[in-house]
């Protein structure tokens, strides 16, 4: 792709995103990103949403500096299952709320696909804004794109991570539709537009970031 043409794709996104009502940051780097994240919401308790790109970005570092953090993930890591769902109700509490995307379309879309529930619950209600930190290898170009996003690339690669025990898990190329009890395909969510009533933000950043 040219640079002129991947210029237009951004600029066209980014349109599309500010039509349906979000607020837009771009950025060409993670750490340029991270500097803007870390001032504009110091001092606020958040929450995350599990997130390879958050992580890639050293985000509970950076913020816990002057932040309260809740990082279910993190906390499952330390004390289990029941510490995760602990961390993941109390995330849904907090001022602010971050995750990243399974996908994001140019006509302004977002995707997600979850196992437990608390990365999407936390990005329908409740805060007093949320995040979206995405990398650019999550545009794709329409919900039908990003549909088959989540089934050929973030699933599996992310059920693989995780050490699930899933078919899509063995090889990390694709989706089996599975009944296995570690599915973590159990909801998917699509952002049509901004939920009402509350801020909402895209974090761009011109980096393959994440899954």
């Amino acid at each position: 792709m040219s640079d002129t043409a991947y210029e237009e794709r951004i600029v066209r996104t980014v349109e599309a995103f500010r039509r349906n009502r979000y607020d837009v940051s771009r950025f060409a780097e993670r750490t340029a990103a991270a500097d803007y994240l870390a001032a504009e919401i110091r001092g606020k308790r958040v929450g995350f949403g599990d997130s390879e790109t958050l992580r890639a970005l050293s985000l509970y570092e950076r913020l816990s500096v002057h932040n309260e953090v809740i990082d279910p993930p993190r906390a499952g890591h330390v004390g289990g299952i029941e510490a995760f769902l602990a961390a993941g109700r109390e995330a849904l509490m907090t001022d602010v709320f971050l995750l990243s995307a399974n996908a994001i379309t140019e006509e302004g879309q977002i995707l997600n696909m979850d196992g437990a529930g608390n990365r999407v619950a936390g990005s329908l209600f409740g805060h007093e804004k949320t995040y979206f930190v995405v990398g650019i290898n999550k545009l794709v170009p329409d919900i039908e794109a990003g549909i088959e996003r989540i089934h050929s690339i973030a699933a599996p690669r992310n059920a693989h991570r995780k050490g699930k025990k899933t078919p899509c898990a063995k090889d990390g190329t694709r989706c089996y539709d599975c009944a296995a009890l570690e599915r973590i395909c159990n909801a998917l969510t699509i952002h049509y537009k901004k939920m009402s009533y509350r801020p909402m933000e895209l974090v761009l950043i011109e980096e393959e970031l994440g899954l």
